[in-house]
């Protein structure tokens, strides 16, 4: 039996994107560079979601513009 990912997990995730963009604090993805990098991990859109989640709760992320995702230095840090 397989056993699903965890929220901190999934958050990791995240983090995972956005190094595999080089990203440094203050980086901002907007949802189609998630997905498209997610399916490299085979996540699902409700996996990134639930990353995303966690990840704001750790303050790792915040709002950016254009409805985009910006990566705080904590996040940066945590990477």
């Amino acid at each position: 039996m397989a056993t699903l990912p965890t929220p901190a997990e999934k958050g990791r995730m995240i983090l995972d994107i956005y190094q595999h963009f080089n990203s440094k604090a203050g980086h901002a993805l907007r949802g189609n560079n998630f997905i498209a990098v997610a399916t490299q991990f085979n996540a699902s859109s409700d996996d990134i979601a639930d990353g995303l989640e966690y990840a704001y709760s750790q303050g790792w992320v915040e709002d950016g513009p254009n409805d985009s995702v910006r990566l705080t230095d904590a996040g940066f840090a945590a990477m």
